[in-house]
């Protein structure tokens, strides 16, 4: 994974390929994302993902967040 700053915040981007050795099967998982600063201790995040396993339709997710350190 990666990350950069981008305003106020950072853009986020992480990518997996698992390849199962007891079977044909492999696994590949894109992430991006944002994590915007609100604060110093708190920001909000929004994330996509996409995850196809062979022989499967494509699946996708989205996720969005709030989080504040204490």
């Amino acid at each position: 994974g990666a990350s950069a700053p981008l305003g106020a915040g950072k853009l986020l981007a992480a990518w997996a390929k698992t390849e199962l050795s007891a079977s044909d099967l492999d696994r590949k998982t894109l992430t991006v994302g944002y994590d915007y600063n609100l604060s110093k201790r708190t920001d909000v995040y929004a994330m996509y993902m996409n995850d196809k396993i062979t022989s499967q339709t494509n699946g996708n997710s989205f996720g969005v967040g709030i989080r504040h350190r204490f």
